[in-house]
Protein backbone atom coordinates (compact mmCIF):
# COMPACT_ATOMS: atom_id res chain seq x y z
CA UNK A 1 0.00 0.00 0.00
CA UNK A 2 2.56 2.48 1.24
CA UNK A 3 3.95 2.48 -3.10
CA UNK A 4 0.12 3.52 -4.13
CA UNK A 5 0.24 6.32 -1.33
CA UNK A 6 3.20 7.79 -2.31
CA UNK A 7 1.73 7.91 -5.87
CA UNK A 8 -0.93 9.32 -5.09
CA UNK A 9 0.75 11.88 -3.27
CA UNK A 10 2.75 12.22 -6.46
CA UNK A 11 -0.50 13.15 -8.65
CA UNK A 12 -2.61 14.82 -6.27
CA UNK A 13 -3.14 18.47 -7.98
CA UNK A 14 -0.65 21.46 -6.42
CA UNK A 15 -3.44 23.60 -7.68
CA UNK A 16 -6.96 24.52 -7.52
CA UNK A 17 -8.73 22.54 -10.18
CA UNK A 18 -12.06 23.93 -11.73
CA UNK A 19 -14.88 21.55 -11.98
CA UNK A 20 -13.85 20.35 -15.73
CA UNK A 21 -10.34 19.86 -14.60
CA UNK A 22 -11.81 17.41 -11.78
CA UNK A 23 -13.34 15.43 -14.68
CA UNK A 24 -10.47 14.93 -16.34
CA UNK A 25 -8.52 14.53 -13.24
CA UNK A 26 -10.67 11.21 -12.55
CA UNK A 27 -9.57 10.09 -15.72
CA UNK A 28 -6.27 10.11 -14.96
CA UNK A 29 -6.67 8.58 -11.78
CA UNK A 30 -8.78 6.05 -13.58
CA UNK A 31 -6.42 5.08 -15.63
CA UNK A 32 -3.64 4.81 -13.54
CA UNK A 33 -5.60 2.95 -10.47
CA UNK A 34 -7.86 0.68 -11.87
CA UNK A 35 -5.65 -2.01 -11.58
CA UNK A 36 -4.53 -1.39 -7.67
CA UNK A 37 -4.81 -3.31 -5.15
CA UNK A 38 -5.87 -1.07 -2.38
CA UNK A 39 -9.14 0.49 -2.62
CA UNK A 40 -9.42 3.74 -4.17
CA UNK A 41 -12.30 6.29 -4.40
CA UNK A 42 -12.73 10.08 -5.01
CA UNK A 43 -16.01 11.97 -3.49
CA UNK A 44 -17.10 15.62 -4.10
CA UNK A 45 -20.15 16.97 -2.20
CA UNK A 46 -20.26 14.21 -0.14
CA UNK A 47 -20.89 11.47 -3.10
CA UNK A 48 -18.82 8.80 -4.60
CA UNK A 49 -17.45 10.35 -8.36
CA UNK A 50 -15.45 7.54 -9.04
CA UNK A 51 -13.92 4.21 -7.46
CA UNK A 52 -11.96 1.14 -8.41
CA UNK A 53 -13.03 -2.11 -9.08
CA UNK A 54 -11.01 -3.44 -6.00
CA UNK A 55 -13.22 -0.77 -3.40
CA UNK A 56 -16.28 -1.91 -4.96
CA UNK A 57 -15.36 -5.86 -3.93
CA UNK A 58 -14.19 -5.48 -0.63
CA UNK A 59 -17.20 -3.30 -0.01
CA UNK A 60 -19.16 -6.14 -1.78
CA UNK A 61 -20.68 -4.29 -4.34
CA UNK A 62 -21.01 -6.03 -7.44
CA UNK A 63 -19.68 -3.07 -10.31
CA UNK A 64 -18.10 0.79 -9.26
CA UNK A 65 -21.56 1.48 -10.69
CA UNK A 66 -23.12 0.50 -7.39
CA UNK A 67 -21.06 2.91 -5.04
CA UNK A 68 -21.40 6.21 -7.67
CA UNK A 69 -23.50 8.05 -5.62
CA UNK A 70 -23.37 6.70 -2.46
CA UNK A 71 -21.93 8.99 0.46
CA UNK A 72 -19.73 7.82 2.69
CA UNK A 73 -22.41 7.57 5.46
CA UNK A 74 -23.61 4.43 3.20
CA UNK A 75 -20.59 2.25 3.58
CA UNK A 76 -20.08 2.84 7.39
CA UNK A 77 -22.18 1.48 10.44
CA UNK A 78 -23.57 3.82 12.52
CA UNK A 79 -20.86 3.69 15.38
CA UNK A 80 -16.95 3.52 15.23
CA UNK A 81 -14.97 0.64 17.32
CA UNK A 82 -14.65 4.55 19.74
CA UNK A 83 -17.97 4.77 19.98
CA UNK A 84 -18.51 7.89 17.89
CA UNK A 85 -20.93 8.09 15.43
CA UNK A 86 -19.20 7.33 12.09
CA UNK A 87 -20.56 10.65 10.60
CA UNK A 88 -19.55 12.88 13.30
CA UNK A 89 -15.87 11.16 13.31
CA UNK A 90 -15.95 11.23 9.36
CA UNK A 91 -16.25 15.07 9.91
CA UNK A 92 -13.09 15.21 11.74
CA UNK A 93 -11.30 12.68 9.37
CA UNK A 94 -12.06 14.97 6.37
CA UNK A 95 -11.39 18.20 8.39
CA UNK A 96 -8.04 16.92 9.06
CA UNK A 97 -7.33 16.33 5.28
CA UNK A 98 -8.53 19.63 4.54
CA UNK A 99 -6.52 21.51 6.86
CA UNK A 100 -3.23 19.31 6.62
CA UNK A 101 -3.46 18.52 2.97
CA UNK A 102 -3.86 14.70 3.71
CA UNK A 103 -4.66 12.47 6.40
CA UNK A 104 -4.01 9.25 8.00
CA UNK A 105 -6.70 7.14 9.90
CA UNK A 106 -8.06 3.50 10.65
CA UNK A 107 -12.01 3.35 9.44
CA UNK A 108 -14.33 0.15 9.69
CA UNK A 109 -16.56 0.26 6.97
CA UNK A 110 -19.63 -1.81 6.51
CA UNK A 111 -20.51 -4.33 3.34
CA UNK A 112 -23.46 -4.44 1.07
CA UNK A 113 -23.49 -7.26 3.01
CA UNK A 114 -23.50 -6.27 6.14
CA UNK A 115 -19.91 -7.45 7.02
CA UNK A 116 -17.48 -5.28 8.86
CA UNK A 117 -14.07 -4.68 6.58
CA UNK A 118 -11.18 -2.36 9.14
CA UNK A 119 -9.22 -0.37 7.01
CA UNK A 120 -6.74 2.14 7.44
CA UNK A 121 -7.59 5.21 5.13
CA UNK A 122 -5.52 8.16 3.68
CA UNK A 123 -7.89 11.25 2.63
CA UNK A 124 -5.95 13.48 0.13
CA UNK A 125 -7.55 16.91 -0.30
CA UNK A 126 -7.94 18.17 -3.78
CA UNK A 127 -9.16 21.89 -3.76
CA UNK A 128 -11.77 22.85 -6.55
CA UNK A 129 -11.54 26.39 -7.88
CA UNK A 130 -14.37 28.78 -7.03
CA UNK A 131 -15.70 26.66 -4.71
CA UNK A 132 -15.62 26.33 -1.22
CA UNK A 133 -14.97 22.96 -1.24
CA UNK A 134 -12.77 20.01 -1.95
CA UNK A 135 -13.38 16.78 -3.51
CA UNK A 136 -11.37 13.95 -1.55
CA UNK A 137 -8.82 10.94 -2.92
CA UNK A 138 -9.13 7.95 -0.45
CA UNK A 139 -7.13 5.74 -0.59
CA UNK A 140 -7.69 2.34 1.48
CA UNK A 141 -6.17 -0.87 2.74
CA UNK A 142 -8.17 -4.05 4.07
CA UNK A 143 -6.46 -4.75 7.44
CA UNK A 144 -9.36 -6.93 9.09
CA UNK A 145 -6.70 -9.77 8.48
CA UNK A 146 -4.15 -7.86 11.02
CA UNK A 147 -6.84 -7.28 13.57
CA UNK A 148 -7.99 -10.78 13.93
CA UNK A 149 -4.56 -11.75 14.23
CA UNK A 150 -3.83 -9.14 16.30
CA UNK A 151 -6.92 -9.84 18.94
CA UNK A 152 -6.29 -13.69 19.05
CA UNK A 153 -2.94 -12.80 20.00
CA UNK A 154 -3.91 -10.60 22.64
CA UNK A 155 -6.10 -12.85 23.81
CA UNK A 156 -3.64 -16.01 24.28
CA UNK A 157 -2.04 -13.50 26.06
CA UNK A 158 -3.55 -15.24 29.29
CA UNK A 159 -4.21 -18.76 27.42
CA UNK A 160 -1.31 -21.33 26.70
CA UNK A 161 -1.66 -22.36 23.24
CA UNK A 162 -0.47 -25.94 23.68
CA UNK A 163 -3.46 -27.13 26.84
CA UNK A 164 -6.34 -24.67 25.85
CA UNK A 165 -5.55 -23.72 29.75
CA UNK A 166 -4.88 -20.32 32.02
CA UNK A 167 -1.37 -19.43 31.75
CA UNK A 168 1.02 -18.41 34.48
CA UNK A 169 -0.48 -14.67 33.89
CA UNK A 170 -3.54 -15.74 34.57
CA UNK A 171 -2.51 -17.96 37.22
CA UNK A 172 -1.41 -14.71 39.09
CA UNK A 173 -4.39 -12.84 37.96
CA UNK A 174 -7.02 -15.34 39.84
CA UNK A 175 -4.97 -15.33 43.42
CA UNK A 176 -4.91 -11.58 43.16
CA UNK A 177 -8.24 -11.87 42.85
CA UNK A 178 -9.23 -14.49 45.17
CA UNK A 179 -6.97 -12.77 48.19
CA UNK A 180 -8.80 -9.36 47.07
CA UNK A 181 -12.13 -10.73 48.08
CA UNK A 182 -10.82 -11.50 51.27
CA UNK A 183 -10.81 -15.46 50.60
CA UNK A 184 -10.61 -17.32 54.06
CA UNK A 185 -8.96 -20.02 52.76
CA UNK A 186 -6.46 -20.11 49.72
CA UNK A 187 -4.90 -23.61 48.73
CA UNK A 188 -1.96 -23.94 45.96
CA UNK A 189 -1.15 -26.91 44.54
CA UNK A 190 1.41 -26.89 42.08
CA UNK A 191 2.24 -30.18 39.99
CA UNK A 192 5.13 -31.11 37.70
CA UNK A 193 5.86 -34.07 35.57
CA UNK A 194 8.33 -36.02 36.78
CA UNK A 195 11.77 -36.54 34.44
CA UNK A 196 10.06 -35.05 31.90
CA UNK A 197 13.25 -33.44 29.91
CA UNK A 198 14.52 -37.21 29.50
CA UNK A 199 11.27 -37.63 27.94
CA UNK A 200 11.40 -34.70 25.37
CA UNK A 201 15.33 -36.10 24.60
CA UNK A 202 14.44 -39.48 24.04
CA UNK A 203 10.99 -38.65 22.43
CA UNK A 204 11.40 -35.34 21.14
CA UNK A 205 9.27 -31.90 21.63
CA UNK A 206 5.99 -33.52 19.73
CA UNK A 207 5.14 -36.44 22.29
CA UNK A 208 6.32 -34.03 24.82
CA UNK A 209 3.60 -31.66 24.00
CA UNK A 210 0.99 -34.52 23.67
CA UNK A 211 1.60 -36.15 27.06
CA UNK A 212 1.29 -32.57 28.48
CA UNK A 213 -2.35 -32.10 27.04
CA UNK A 214 -2.96 -35.57 28.42
CA UNK A 215 -1.60 -34.70 32.05
CA UNK A 216 -3.57 -31.38 31.67
CA UNK A 217 -6.98 -33.09 30.55
CA UNK A 218 -6.18 -36.33 33.63
CA UNK A 219 -5.63 -33.39 36.51
CA UNK A 220 -8.82 -31.42 34.19
CA UNK A 221 -11.13 -34.44 34.92
CA UNK A 222 -10.76 -34.86 38.30
CA UNK A 223 -10.41 -30.75 39.46
CA UNK A 224 -12.16 -30.30 43.44
CA UNK A 225 -15.36 -28.13 43.05
CA UNK A 226 -13.88 -23.83 42.53
CA UNK A 227 -10.52 -25.22 41.19
CA UNK A 228 -9.09 -23.28 38.85
CA UNK A 229 -6.18 -25.22 36.37
CA UNK A 230 -3.80 -23.65 34.54
CA UNK A 231 -0.56 -24.48 33.32
CA UNK A 232 2.04 -22.47 35.24
CA UNK A 233 5.16 -23.39 33.38
CA UNK A 234 6.18 -25.83 30.78
CA UNK A 235 5.98 -28.99 32.82
CA UNK A 236 4.05 -27.68 35.49
CA UNK A 237 0.46 -27.27 36.52
CA UNK A 238 -0.90 -25.30 38.85
CA UNK A 239 -4.36 -25.36 40.50
CA UNK A 240 -5.74 -22.64 42.93
CA UNK A 241 -8.03 -23.99 45.07
CA UNK A 242 -10.32 -22.01 47.44
CA UNK A 243 -12.58 -22.48 50.65
CA UNK A 244 -10.75 -25.71 51.02
CA UNK A 245 -9.42 -27.60 54.34
CA UNK A 246 -6.08 -28.48 53.76
CA UNK A 247 -6.48 -31.89 54.56
CA UNK A 248 -8.37 -32.52 52.36
CA UNK A 249 -6.90 -30.49 49.43
CA UNK A 250 -3.88 -33.09 50.46
CA UNK A 251 -5.79 -35.78 50.05
CA UNK A 252 -6.82 -34.86 46.56
CA UNK A 253 -3.40 -34.10 45.77
CA UNK A 254 -2.56 -37.53 46.53
CA UNK A 255 -5.32 -38.97 44.34
CA UNK A 256 -4.10 -36.85 41.55
CA UNK A 257 -1.17 -38.05 41.31
CA UNK A 258 -2.22 -41.47 41.45
CA UNK A 259 -4.01 -41.14 38.59
CA UNK A 260 -1.29 -39.27 36.93
CA UNK A 261 1.20 -42.44 37.20
CA UNK A 262 0.13 -44.65 34.81
CA UNK A 263 1.28 -45.37 30.83
CA UNK A 264 0.32 -43.60 28.15
CA UNK A 265 0.44 -44.48 24.82
CA UNK A 266 0.70 -41.53 22.26
CA UNK A 267 1.10 -42.36 18.33
CA UNK A 268 2.23 -45.66 19.07
CA UNK A 269 4.58 -44.53 21.75
CA UNK A 270 4.29 -46.02 25.55
CA UNK A 271 5.38 -43.91 28.06
CA UNK A 272 5.38 -43.74 31.80
CA UNK A 273 3.69 -40.77 33.15
CA UNK A 274 4.63 -39.90 36.92
CA UNK A 275 4.04 -35.95 38.98
CA UNK A 276 4.74 -34.88 41.97
CA UNK A 277 2.88 -32.24 43.62
CA UNK A 278 3.65 -29.01 46.24
CA UNK A 279 1.13 -27.77 48.41
CA UNK A 280 1.34 -23.98 50.44
CA UNK A 281 -1.65 -23.15 52.14
CA UNK A 282 -2.67 -19.03 52.97
CA UNK A 283 -2.33 -17.72 56.66
CA UNK A 284 -2.25 -14.52 58.44
CA UNK A 285 1.22 -14.21 58.25
CA UNK A 286 1.46 -15.26 54.41
CA UNK A 287 -0.68 -12.52 52.24
CA UNK A 288 1.29 -12.40 49.39
CA UNK A 289 0.80 -13.41 45.64
CA UNK A 290 4.34 -13.73 45.08
CA UNK A 291 5.40 -15.81 48.44
CA UNK A 292 2.43 -18.35 48.29
CA UNK A 293 3.28 -19.18 44.73
CA UNK A 294 7.28 -19.36 45.84
CA UNK A 295 6.29 -21.99 48.45
CA UNK A 296 3.93 -24.06 46.23
CA UNK A 297 7.21 -24.47 43.61
CA UNK A 298 9.59 -25.11 46.94
CA UNK A 299 7.18 -27.62 48.37
CA UNK A 300 6.89 -29.57 44.84
CA UNK A 301 10.95 -28.91 44.61
CA UNK A 302 11.49 -31.27 47.42
CA UNK A 303 8.62 -33.82 46.74
CA UNK A 304 10.54 -34.18 43.24
CA UNK A 305 13.76 -34.45 45.80
CA UNK A 306 12.21 -37.39 47.71
CA UNK A 307 11.73 -39.44 45.07
CA UNK A 308 8.65 -39.71 42.09
CA UNK A 309 5.54 -39.67 42.48
CA UNK A 310 5.44 -37.83 45.79
CA UNK A 311 3.16 -35.09 47.57
CA UNK A 312 4.58 -32.26 49.82
CA UNK A 313 3.63 -29.54 52.22
CA UNK A 314 5.37 -26.30 52.48
CA UNK A 315 6.77 -26.58 55.86
CA UNK A 316 9.33 -24.52 58.34
CA UNK A 317 11.39 -26.77 56.83
CA UNK A 318 11.33 -25.46 53.35
CA UNK A 319 12.95 -22.27 54.43
CA UNK A 320 16.18 -24.71 54.93
CA UNK A 321 15.91 -25.45 51.42
CA UNK A 322 15.84 -21.62 50.92
CA UNK A 323 19.34 -21.73 52.16
CA UNK A 324 20.44 -24.11 49.83
CA UNK A 325 19.08 -22.16 47.43
CA UNK A 326 21.32 -19.46 48.65
CA UNK A 327 24.24 -21.61 48.05
CA UNK A 328 23.80 -22.07 44.43
CA UNK A 329 24.12 -18.27 44.18
CA UNK A 330 27.67 -18.88 45.81
CA UNK A 331 28.15 -21.51 43.19
CA UNK A 332 27.18 -19.43 40.27
CA UNK A 333 29.61 -16.65 41.29
CA UNK A 334 32.35 -19.06 41.51
CA UNK A 335 30.90 -20.54 38.21
CA UNK A 336 31.79 -16.60 36.54
CA UNK A 337 35.34 -17.22 37.92
CA UNK A 338 35.97 -20.33 36.85
CA UNK A 339 34.60 -19.79 33.28
CA UNK A 340 32.32 -23.04 34.00
CA UNK A 341 29.57 -22.13 31.30
CA UNK A 342 30.05 -22.88 27.85
CA UNK A 343 27.68 -22.63 24.41
CA UNK A 344 25.69 -24.86 22.48
CA UNK A 345 24.01 -24.62 19.09
CA UNK A 346 20.93 -25.25 17.43
CA UNK A 347 21.35 -25.53 13.42
CA UNK A 348 19.19 -22.53 11.71
CA UNK A 349 18.23 -24.03 8.35
CA UNK A 350 17.07 -22.76 5.55
CA UNK A 351 13.90 -24.11 4.57
CA UNK A 352 14.61 -24.02 0.82
CA UNK A 353 17.95 -25.78 0.28
CA UNK A 354 17.67 -27.76 3.47
CA UNK A 355 21.31 -26.11 4.08
CA UNK A 356 22.74 -24.77 7.52
CA UNK A 357 22.75 -20.51 7.84
CA UNK A 358 23.17 -20.02 10.88
CA UNK A 359 23.16 -20.67 14.47
CA UNK A 360 21.79 -20.32 17.87
CA UNK A 361 23.88 -19.78 20.91
CA UNK A 362 22.44 -21.42 24.02
CA UNK A 363 24.30 -21.46 27.30
CA UNK A 364 25.21 -24.97 29.68
CA UNK A 365 26.81 -25.07 32.94
CA UNK A 366 29.49 -27.80 33.39
CA UNK A 367 28.72 -27.89 37.19
CA UNK A 368 31.77 -29.83 38.99
CA UNK A 369 29.26 -31.99 41.30
CA UNK A 370 25.51 -32.14 39.40
CA UNK A 371 27.05 -32.33 35.89
CA UNK A 372 26.15 -30.34 32.24
CA UNK A 373 22.65 -28.01 33.50
CA UNK A 374 20.59 -26.29 31.37
CA UNK A 375 19.47 -22.94 31.71
CA UNK A 376 16.33 -23.65 33.37
CA UNK A 377 18.47 -25.06 36.68
CA UNK A 378 19.89 -21.64 37.09
CA UNK A 379 19.10 -18.65 35.43
CA UNK A 380 16.29 -17.67 37.31
CA UNK A 381 19.00 -17.90 40.10
CA UNK A 382 21.12 -15.91 38.41
CA UNK A 383 18.26 -13.36 37.63
CA UNK A 384 17.03 -13.57 41.27
CA UNK A 385 20.85 -12.65 42.36
CA UNK A 386 22.07 -10.27 39.97
CA UNK A 387 24.50 -12.73 38.09
CA UNK A 388 23.07 -12.52 34.53
CA UNK A 389 25.03 -9.54 33.33
CA UNK A 390 27.75 -11.11 34.38
CA UNK A 391 27.07 -14.20 32.93
CA UNK A 392 25.51 -12.55 29.89
CA UNK A 393 28.63 -10.67 29.14
CA UNK A 394 30.23 -14.20 28.71
CA UNK A 395 28.06 -15.48 26.61
CA UNK A 396 28.54 -12.36 23.86
CA UNK A 397 32.46 -13.25 24.56
CA UNK A 398 32.26 -16.65 23.93
CA UNK A 399 29.86 -16.42 20.40
CA UNK A 400 31.90 -13.98 18.87
CA UNK A 401 35.16 -15.93 19.69
CA UNK A 402 33.67 -18.88 18.09
CA UNK A 403 31.75 -16.90 15.31
CA UNK A 404 35.88 -16.16 14.29
CA UNK A 405 36.81 -19.60 14.30
CA UNK A 406 34.18 -20.18 12.18
CA UNK A 407 35.01 -17.45 9.36
CA UNK A 408 38.94 -18.14 9.70
CA UNK A 409 37.31 -21.95 8.59
CA UNK A 410 35.40 -20.87 6.00
CA UNK A 411 31.90 -21.92 7.59
CA UNK A 412 29.42 -20.34 5.13
CA UNK A 413 27.35 -18.79 7.84
CA UNK A 414 24.83 -15.67 8.06
CA UNK A 415 24.94 -15.38 11.53
CA UNK A 416 24.74 -16.56 15.11
CA UNK A 417 22.04 -15.57 17.06
CA UNK A 418 23.13 -14.76 21.39
CA UNK A 419 19.59 -14.64 23.79
CA UNK A 420 19.54 -11.34 25.16
CA UNK A 421 18.12 -10.97 29.19
CA UNK A 422 16.15 -7.70 30.52
CA UNK A 423 18.57 -7.25 33.16
CA UNK A 424 21.73 -6.82 30.55
CA UNK A 425 18.69 -3.81 29.04
CA UNK A 426 18.56 -2.34 32.10
CA UNK A 427 22.18 -2.00 33.00
CA UNK A 428 22.41 0.35 29.86
CA UNK A 429 25.67 -0.98 28.69
CA UNK A 430 24.40 -4.06 26.40
CA UNK A 431 25.51 -1.73 23.09
CA UNK A 432 29.55 -0.86 24.72
CA UNK A 433 29.78 -5.05 25.77
CA UNK A 434 29.08 -5.94 22.64
CA UNK A 435 30.97 -3.66 20.35
CA UNK A 436 33.69 -4.62 22.50
CA UNK A 437 33.37 -8.21 21.87
CA UNK A 438 33.46 -7.79 18.65
CA UNK A 439 36.26 -5.78 18.10
CA UNK A 440 38.50 -8.10 20.39
CA UNK A 441 37.79 -10.82 18.04
CA UNK A 442 37.75 -9.14 15.02
CA UNK A 443 34.24 -10.15 14.14
CA UNK A 444 31.85 -8.81 11.66
CA UNK A 445 28.79 -7.12 13.39
CA UNK A 446 26.47 -8.30 10.48
CA UNK A 447 27.93 -11.87 11.73
CA UNK A 448 25.67 -11.28 14.91
CA UNK A 449 22.13 -11.20 15.74
CA UNK A 450 20.65 -10.77 19.15
CA UNK A 451 17.17 -12.07 20.55
CA UNK A 452 14.63 -10.75 22.29
CA UNK A 453 11.12 -11.49 23.03
CA UNK A 454 7.87 -9.51 22.94
CA UNK A 455 7.20 -9.56 26.68
CA UNK A 456 10.61 -7.17 26.99
CA UNK A 457 9.90 -4.94 24.13
CA UNK A 458 6.23 -4.50 26.08
CA UNK A 459 8.03 -3.95 29.31
CA UNK A 460 11.51 -2.07 28.55
CA UNK A 461 10.08 -0.27 25.71
CA UNK A 462 11.79 2.89 25.50
CA UNK A 463 15.13 1.67 26.83
CA UNK A 464 15.01 -1.26 24.85
CA UNK A 465 14.12 0.31 21.44
CA UNK A 466 17.11 3.01 21.85
CA UNK A 467 19.72 0.04 22.47
CA UNK A 468 18.42 -2.00 19.79
CA UNK A 469 18.72 0.74 17.40
CA UNK A 470 22.39 1.36 18.25
CA UNK A 471 22.87 -2.36 17.27
CA UNK A 472 21.18 -2.24 14.42
CA UNK A 473 23.36 1.36 13.10
CA UNK A 474 26.24 -1.15 14.12
CA UNK A 475 25.09 -3.64 11.46
CA UNK A 476 23.75 -6.04 14.05
CA UNK A 477 20.24 -7.47 12.97
CA UNK A 478 17.67 -8.05 15.72
CA UNK A 479 15.58 -10.85 16.25
CA UNK A 480 11.55 -10.85 17.87
CA UNK A 481 11.80 -14.37 20.13
CA UNK A 482 9.17 -16.49 20.89
CA UNK A 483 6.70 -14.11 18.30
CA UNK A 484 2.99 -14.91 19.74
CA UNK A 485 3.34 -15.80 23.22
CA UNK A 486 2.65 -12.02 24.40
CA UNK A 487 1.17 -9.03 22.43
CA UNK A 488 2.73 -6.76 19.96
CA UNK A 489 0.58 -4.82 17.51
CA UNK A 490 2.49 -5.09 13.65
CA UNK A 491 1.47 -1.33 13.68
CA UNK A 492 4.00 -1.18 16.43
CA UNK A 493 6.46 -3.48 14.47
CA UNK A 494 6.59 -1.27 11.94
CA UNK A 495 8.21 1.37 14.42
CA UNK A 496 10.80 -1.28 15.56
CA UNK A 497 14.74 -1.89 14.20
CA UNK A 498 13.57 -5.92 13.90
CA UNK A 499 14.89 -7.59 11.26
CA UNK A 500 13.38 -11.14 11.64
CA UNK A 501 10.20 -12.95 13.64
CA UNK A 502 10.53 -16.34 15.15
CA UNK A 503 7.28 -17.83 15.57
CA UNK A 504 7.18 -19.22 19.27
CA UNK A 505 6.95 -23.46 18.48
CA UNK A 506 3.42 -23.65 20.77
CA UNK A 507 1.83 -22.78 17.34
CA UNK A 508 4.10 -24.79 15.20
CA UNK A 509 3.64 -27.51 17.51
CA UNK A 510 0.16 -27.44 16.82
CA UNK A 511 0.16 -26.84 13.22
CA UNK A 512 -1.50 -30.53 12.14
CA UNK A 513 -3.78 -30.58 15.02
CA UNK A 514 -5.40 -26.80 14.86
CA UNK A 515 -6.67 -25.27 12.24
CA UNK A 516 -6.65 -21.96 13.95
CA UNK A 517 -2.83 -22.08 14.56
CA UNK A 518 -1.97 -22.55 10.82
CA UNK A 519 -4.26 -19.25 9.98
CA UNK A 520 -2.29 -17.22 12.70
CA UNK A 521 1.03 -18.87 11.10
CA UNK A 522 -0.27 -17.94 7.65
CA UNK A 523 -1.07 -14.39 8.97
CA UNK A 524 2.44 -13.53 10.84
CA UNK A 525 4.08 -15.31 7.81
CA UNK A 526 2.38 -12.85 5.64
CA UNK A 527 1.98 -9.62 8.09
CA UNK A 528 6.01 -9.60 8.69
CA UNK A 529 6.80 -10.30 4.68
CA UNK A 530 4.98 -7.15 4.33
CA UNK A 531 7.20 -5.55 6.96
CA UNK A 532 10.36 -6.38 5.13
CA UNK A 533 11.24 -9.23 7.77
CA UNK A 534 12.77 -12.93 7.50
CA UNK A 535 10.56 -15.49 9.46
CA UNK A 536 12.13 -18.41 11.26
CA UNK A 537 9.72 -21.67 12.63
CA UNK A 538 10.94 -22.65 16.11
CA UNK A 539 10.19 -26.17 16.90
CA UNK A 540 10.20 -27.71 13.86
CA UNK A 541 10.01 -31.49 14.94
CA UNK A 542 8.04 -33.50 11.86
CA UNK A 543 8.18 -33.45 7.76
CA UNK A 544 4.64 -31.96 7.46
CA UNK A 545 5.83 -29.09 9.80
CA UNK A 546 8.37 -28.78 7.68
CA UNK A 547 6.96 -28.80 4.88
CA UNK A 548 4.06 -26.68 6.00
CA UNK A 549 6.48 -23.52 6.82
CA UNK A 550 8.28 -23.96 3.69
CA UNK A 551 4.75 -23.96 1.38
CA UNK A 552 3.88 -20.44 3.34
CA UNK A 553 7.14 -19.02 2.30
CA UNK A 554 9.04 -19.08 5.48
CA UNK A 555 12.51 -18.63 5.28
CA UNK A 556 14.04 -20.47 8.22
CA UNK A 557 13.56 -23.07 10.89
CA UNK A 558 15.36 -24.65 13.73
CA UNK A 559 14.23 -28.28 15.81
CA UNK A 560 14.70 -31.51 16.67
CA UNK A 561 13.89 -32.57 13.54
CA UNK A 562 17.08 -31.11 11.79
CA UNK A 563 19.31 -30.99 15.10
CA UNK A 564 18.88 -30.43 18.78
CA UNK A 565 21.44 -28.15 20.43
CA UNK A 566 24.85 -29.48 19.99
CA UNK A 567 28.51 -28.45 21.09
CA UNK A 568 30.57 -26.61 18.54
CA UNK A 569 32.54 -29.30 16.76
CA UNK A 570 29.48 -31.17 15.98
CA UNK A 571 27.87 -28.34 14.96
CA UNK A 572 30.48 -27.87 12.33
CA UNK A 573 30.27 -31.23 11.01
CA UNK A 574 26.77 -30.81 9.98
CA UNK A 575 27.31 -27.62 8.36
CA UNK A 576 29.85 -29.01 5.96
CA UNK A 577 28.03 -32.57 5.85
CA UNK A 578 24.96 -30.74 4.63
CA UNK A 579 27.14 -28.47 2.58
CA UNK A 580 29.51 -31.62 0.81
CA UNK A 581 26.60 -33.22 -0.01
CA UNK A 582 25.01 -30.20 -1.52
CA UNK A 583 27.73 -29.58 -3.66
CA UNK A 584 27.93 -33.35 -4.59
CA UNK A 585 24.58 -33.16 -5.69
CA UNK A 586 25.13 -30.38 -8.05
CA UNK A 587 28.29 -32.29 -9.67
CA UNK A 588 25.63 -35.14 -10.49
CA UNK A 589 23.07 -32.86 -12.32
CA UNK A 590 25.00 -32.38 -15.71
CA UNK A 591 25.32 -35.91 -15.80
CA UNK A 592 21.43 -36.81 -15.21
CA UNK A 593 20.31 -34.53 -18.02
CA UNK A 594 23.08 -36.29 -19.96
Amino acid sequence: MMEHQKLARFVIPQKQLTEQALLDYLEVIRIVFSASPDMMWVTYQGRFLWCNQMAANQLGYGSTEELIGLSPSDISPKYQPNQQTSTNLAKKMIDSAIKYGYHRFEWVHQAKTGELVQSEVTLNAVPIENENDVALFAVGRDISLEKQVEDKLRLSEYTDTLTGLPNRAALVQRIGQQMAIDTQQLSLVCIGADGFRALNEEYGLRIGDKVLVRIAEIIADSLPSDGYLGRFTGDTFLVVIPNQRADLIEAWAKEIIIRLNQRLYVDGVDVLTCASAGLSHMTAQLHSTRALLHQAEVAMKQAKRLGRCKVHCYSAEMAAQMAKEQGLAHQLKQAINNQEFFLVYQPIFHLQSGMITGAEALIRWRHPERGVLTPADFIPQAEARGLIVDIGNQVIDMACAQVRSWIDQGLPLQHTSINISVKQIENGDLVEVIQAALERHHVPAESLEIEVTETMLLQHGKSMVAQLWQLRQLGIAIAIDDFGTGYSSFARLKNLPVDRVKIDRSFISELERDERNSSIVQAIVSLAHNLDMVVTAEGIESHYQYQYMKSQGCEAGQGYLVSPPVPAVKFEYLVKQRWQQREHDLELEPTELR
